[in-house]
């Protein structure tokens, strides 16, 4: 009988179960990385609009918004204390950001909207990462007495 060289059954298997593994591996840490990436891209985004809107505020003394006013819960989902995106300081009352009254803007979403009270930015689809879902860039927010700055 003649001595036959080829793959067996086995070391297919094997190798198949190995490419498996692999590209698993590799497909999560590519969804991680593209989460993360899009976190950042929004608090990247958050931070330019804080900027402009300050800029924008001190020059007409009003806030760069559509006139329809929502409810924060309208636009976050499960907004409470224990929520990421919360702020005490905010009055619950959202107006869209009209981002044409802005300039100079290279932004990787369009449809943020600004607490009325507090100027607080909130992305409205959010992005999931980590634990939950982010509206806005994680910040410590202590609670104060706006009527005083009134």
């Amino acid at each position: 009988m003649k001595n036959q060289k080829g793959i067996t059954l086995t070391i297919l298997v094997i190798t198949i179960v190995i490419m498996t593994i692999l590209i698993g591996t590799i497909s999560y840490h590519s969804i991680s990385s593209f989460k993360m990436n899009s976190y950042y891209n929004m608090c990247a985004d958050i931070e330019l609009l804080d900027e402009k809107i300050a800029i924008y505020y001190i020059q007409n003394k009003n806030l760069p918004v559509t006139e329809e006013a929502k409810k924060v819960d309208e636009v976050i989902t499960d907004y409470g204390a224990e929520n990421v995106n919360y702020n005490p300081n905010n009055s619950g009352n959202l107006h869209k950001i009209d981002l044409s009254k802005l300039e100079n803007l290279s932004l990787h979403y369009t449809d943020y909207y600004i607490d009325e009270t507090s100027h607080t930015i909130y992305f409205a689809k959010g992005i999931e990462f980590e634990e939950g879902i982010y509206y806005t860039a994680p910040r410590a927010y202590k609670e104060v007495n706006l009527s005083l700055y009134q």
